[in-house]
């Protein structure tokens, strides 16, 4: 990039002297994320020159300016110095840091006008947060010569003191450099709390001097079988590897000096399975004294246990001044403590049931942590049984069960696994890398006010804050890792920032549409999900037909044929409104900005057939949580995408789909096809047998066919998420009736799911 060199900027400074008015007189975009709270846009810009002063107040807030000074340093040669003064002057931008000030802990005024700048906050935090603003607000010209600030005035504040995000890399290790590099990203965005989940089932990333072992054995994997450790003296690849506590020090600091709190989870009593390949004495055992399976469950009756769990602590406390310490706590198989000897004697003795033993063991640790001036903090599930009432609590569930935590009286943050997990896809398409099997667009995370007007505001003082989790189980790299969170975060920030009554998705989405532009030139893997075109059809009412919708979440031109031909600017129809088909057309779109295509062709099949919008029944009810619009999803002509936990498929939980259809007249048919989806990995699989039957009269059936799943299908099925059609074609026939049976597999010690968005009927 060019910088400025002294001589041209004496020059620059010479010309801005004659053309000084006409200048001041412009306007700049005020692309801010978070947006702030209370915004006044003034006529005017100022100007950067090399006789601006930078001034500070007092040492502490001359580090802000410092930090200020770094921000402009790809753009000038200059050695600027901070001076100290009392006040701002003429032609200078003055960071002041004043406790008398009435502004809110982490709130910061600033102030710009066509002859300085002022920076003003009653903490160190605040005039920190100023200070993202301020660089966010630099307008550098095309030609690099010139760098402005609109004039305006600012008065800011968070809405919630707590705004985090998590990052998993107990799945796949993350190098420091990166972890660095996140927190610099949760920094900008002026979010101050980095949950990192340090520890899981398959990989253990923190060095415990006390227990080697857990990093000796627990930080490595084979690199063939992922879930299977790696061991010293195995002659394959090991994958993994682990923080030392003198790089975990160096992050802590590193994270302190943006203001943002570390938050360290070590996972109890669950999620341990790791551990116990390096312990196995703290598996549960049977009557016989011999081992149960290992679940990933701490033993709760055996006290070594418990003091593996305290030295641990002992060593994340020394390292991490995080007033609370995460120890996880969801999805606790107890199966193993029902069989074991001397934890069914423990339960016996205190009267517990197994969500009892889980509060005894997640209890103990609460009073241990208290002992140490720290705070526990859990998933909610560790309010099954009885909790401490000084727990603390992290919420991931739905939102409508939000209310029902808060009422159990717990301090909690919100993250839920509605709209802040980005480990969720962002579109539906099917260019998109593989991700956890929910759908989390862009708009979704913006929408959602945490503090709903459903919920009961009397209990809003429990809510510390939001935060958004990073789960990553198919994020095996760091580019795959921003990929997924950008530009999710930004919509977290101005969630976890402003009022909801100051939020607005037309002005977010024309700063993120910039930011993303520039993050790209930074080298930022930054999605455009958001750009993709999203395709959707829909059953018209009243006139039958099927209705083609295609959209964008950020704004762009989209092109579009219905012919099966590749579209551009040239071989293309501009798309204006939503079309009406009265037949199947192969429908296929490109988004584009400035004449530049930003995603892959989107294509679809949109299918116009013979059932569309009848009356249609169901013998067997859908899995509640994937319901869609009950019985009428599977006519509406409406595609599920690609991804099953969209809210259009319907999902059937160890039950066959057992569907009753009334055509409006008799009608010749002669194909039903279902449309399907698999992810065999969250034990979704295709149906095993199809049988239609159709019927004159809705009392007389006759078995037209059965389709029966190949060997090609079972091996398709172990590929990740895929669609497929499966038709069952017989001689035609008129009919007003069609009865669709699909036959639910069956697994061995676990539940089945056959997930269908459309019976198509020709």
């Amino acid at each position: 990039m060019k910088k400025l060199h002294l001589f041209s900027i004496v020059l620059l400074a010479c010309f801005l002297v004659l053309s000084c008015t006409s200048d001041k007189n412009k306007s700049l975009d005020v692309n801010i994320i978070p947006y702030p709270n209370k915004l006044l846009k003034k006529e005017g810009i100022f100007l950067i020159t090399a006789n601006t002063q930078l001034l500070a107040n007092s040492s502490r807030a001359a580090k802000t300016a410092h930090q200020f000074i770094q921000k402009l340093s790809p753009y000038f040669d200059q050695a600027y110095e901070v001076g100290i003064s009392d006040y701002g002057k003429n032609n200078s931008i003055y960071f002041s840091l004043d406790t008398s000030l009435n502004i809110p802990f982490e709130g910061y005024r600033l102030n710009a006008n066509t002859n300085s700048i002022s920076v003003l906050a009653s903490s160190e935090n605040g005039l920190f947060y100023g200070l993202q603003s301020l660089a966010q607000l630099l307008s550098v010209s095309q030609d690099e010569k010139t760098i402005a600030i609109p004039a305006l005035d600012i008065d800011d504040a968070p809405r919630f003191a707590w705004r985090g995000m998590h990052l998993d890399v107990s799945r796949h290790f993350m190098p420091t450099s990166f972890i660095k590099k996140y927190i610099d990203y949760l920094a900008i965005n002026k979010l101050n709390v980095f949950h990192w989940h340090l520890v899981d089932g398959v990989g253990w990333r923190i060095e415990i001097k006390s227990h080697p072992e857990l990093t000796d054995i627990g930080a490595w994997r084979a690199v063939k079988n992922e879930n299977e450790p790696w061991k010293e003296g195995d002659d394959r690849p090991k994958y993994g590897g682990f923080y030392t506590q003198k790089e975990v020090k160096e992050i802590v600091k590193y994270a302190q000096e943006r203001f943002i709190t570390v938050l360290p989870e070590i996972e109890l009593p669950g999620h341990s399975e790791i551990v116990f390949d390096c312990y196995p004495n703290l598996v549960c055992k049977d009557s016989k004294g011999k081992s149960l399976k290992n679940i990933g469950v701490y033993c709760a009756s055996n006290p070594e246990s418990y003091q593996l769990l305290e030295d641990v602590l002992d060593e994340v406390i020394d390292l991490f001044p995080s007033e609370y310490i995460h120890i996880g706590g969801d999805e606790v198989n107890k199966s193993n403590w029902k069989k074991c000897t001397t934890c069914r004697a423990l339960m016996k003795d205190k009267e517990f049931d197994e969500k009892g033993l889980q509060s005894h063991f997640v209890n103990h640790f609460d009073k241990y942590l208290i002992s140490k001036g720290r705070k526990l903090m859990g998933w909610h599930e560790i309010l099954e049984g009885e909790l401490s009432p000084s727990a603390n609590i992290m919420f991931w569930g739905g939102m409508k069960e939000f209310e029902n935590v808060l009422k159990e009286g717990h301090p909690t943050v919100l993250t839920t696994g509605t709209s802040y997990y980005f480990d969720h896809y962002q579109s539906q398409s099917e260019h998109e890398p593989r991700a956890w099997g929910g759908f989390t667009p862009l708009r979704q995370v913006y929408d959602l006010n945490p503090l709903s007007q459903d919920i009961d505001s009397s209990l809003f003082h429990q809510v510390l804050g939001i935060q958004a989790n990073v789960w990553t189980e198919h994020m095996r790299t760091p580019e795959r890792v921003e990929y997924m969170i950008f530009p999710r975060i930004f919509a977290l920030s101005e969630n976890a920032w402003i009022q909801e009554k100051n939020k607005s998705w037309n002005r977010f989405s024309k700063i993120v549409d910039a930011r993303i532009q520039q993050d790209k030139k930074k080298g930022i893997n930054c999605s455009f999900s958001a750009y993709r075109p999203i395709i959707t059809t829909s059953f018209d009412s009243i006139t039958k037909k099927l209705k083609l919708n295609i959209e964008t979440e950020l704004d762009a031109d989209v092109y579009y044929t219905l012919d099966g031909s590749h579209p551009d600017a040239e071989n293309g129809h501009l798309y204006v409104k939503p079309l009406l088909l009265d037949s199947s057309k192969e429908v296929r779109a490109i988004s584009t900005k400035a004449s530049e295509i930003l995603t892959e062709e989107e294509t679809i099949k949109a299918i116009v057939h013979k059932a569309r919008g009848c009356e249609i029944s169901l013998k067997n009810a859908p899995y509640p949580k994937y319901a869609a619009k009950g019985a009428k999803t599977l006519l509406d002509l409406e595609s599920g995408g690609n991804v099953w936990g969209s809210g259009k498929w319907l999902g059937f939980l160890d039950r066959n789909l057992d569907a009753l259809i009334q055509l409006d007249t008799l009608t010749r048919v002669e194909k039903v096809t279902l449309s399907c989806i698999t992810d065999k990995g969250s034990s979704i699989l295709f149906p095993d047998e199809i049988k239609v039957s159709v019927s004159a009269d809705g009392q007389n059936y006759q078995l037209m066919n059965t389709w029966i799943k190949p060997e090609a299908v079972l091996v398709n099925e172990g590929l990740g998420t895929k669609l497929n059609q499966f038709s069952v074609d017989f001689e035609p026939v008129n009919c007003k009736y069609i009865k669709v049976v699909a036959k639910c597999p069956k697994q061995k010690n676990k539940g089945t799911f056959i997930f269908i968005d459309e019976i198509i009927v020709e």
